[in-house]
Formats: C-alpha cells, structure tokens, sequence
C-alpha cells in the first residue's frame, strides 16, 4: 500500500491477518512461494517475509526505488530496481546472485522461461539475460521505455513500449517480428 505496509488479508472473510511495515510505500505487486510473501519497496529493498506470520525472514538492499514486481523461479528472486540493475536473489537467504546493469531505471517485472530473463527498462530496450549467470544474450531496442511485463509463448516475446507499440520479437535472436502501433 501506498502507506507504507504490506498486508495480508483473509480471502474469504476481507479480515486483516498480519501487516509488515516498510520504510516507504510499495507499488510492487507481491509474489508468494513457498510460504513466502516476497515484495519491493521505494525504499529500496525486496522484502522476504512469512506468510503465515508476517516476520521478515530478509531484506535484500539496492540502491533506489524497487517498482518491480519479484518474479520467483526455484529458488531465485528476480527483481529489477531504479538503480539501474535487474538482480538475481536467493530466495532463501537473500544473498545477491548477481546483478545485470542496463542504462535506466527497471521497473519492468521479469519473465523467465527457460532459463532466460526477459525484462525491460527506461533505457529503451528489450533484454534477454542468462538467468543462472546474469549475462546479456541479446538486446532489442524499442522507441521509448519499457515498464511492462514481457510475456513469451512459443518462441516468442510480446512487450509493449511507450513509444505506443507492441513488438513481438524473437525469443532466441532478438529479432523483431513485427510490431503494432
């Protein structure tokens, strides 16, 4: 929520069933796995925190904003910040994995289909990085910034850009398919 807090509430009943603090508001929409409620906040950090109880179990520090929602394959958080990084953490300990730098702010939440991440970023581009090493396997330029979630089917990924277009592009090469505007 914008004042400050994560809740977790009761889907049959609409009652509050805990509330965990952050030091700023939070726009990241949560992912939980695992009993684990995992969250960003403007104040930089990715929250792990129990989802039976609320109690923090980590927080992984960047350094900005965290817009991005978390995306959650095995056992790594995937989570892109204003900072200018997308990260990989371990959803256990939250340990840094490593760290993918780009020319803007990621705000875009991160796909992952077999072992790439696909994520965009105020910088223009589309990237596919290696998911286990951090590494640039392509970049496909658009004409403004990305915020939006990639989606992939079939070889395939479809995003969408401020420059009003939707691109499919190729999800091996980076090639673009085709784009409507």
């Amino acid at each position: 929520s914008n004042d400050e807090n994560i809740y977790s509430v009761d889907a049959d009943t609409g009652d509050q069933q805990w509330v965990f603090e952050t030091n700023r508001r939070v726009h990241s929409s949560p992912t939980v796995k695992r009993g684990t409620v995992y969250v960003g906040s403007f104040d930089g950090h990715l929250y792990a925190v129990d989802a039976t109880t609320g109690d923090q179990q980590w927080a992984f520090e960047t350094d900005n904003r965290i817009l991005s929602s978390p995306t959650v394959v095995d056992n790594t958080v995937f989570i892109g910040s204003a900072d200018r990084n997308l990260y990989a953490v371990d959803a256990n300990t939250g340990e840094q994995q490593w760290a993918f730098e780009t020319d803007g702010p990621v705000d875009s939440p991160p796909t992952v289909i077999d072992s790439t991440v696909y994520v965009g970023s105020a910088d223009n581009n589309l990237y596919a990085v290696d998911a286990t090493k951090g590494e640039q396997q392509w970049v496909f330029e658009t004409g403004g910034n990305v915020y939006s979630s990639p989606t992939v089917i079939d070889g395939t990924v479809f995003v969408g850009s401020y420059d009003n277009s939707l691109y499919a592009v190729n999800a091996d090469t980076g090639e673009q398919q085709w784009a409507f505007e």
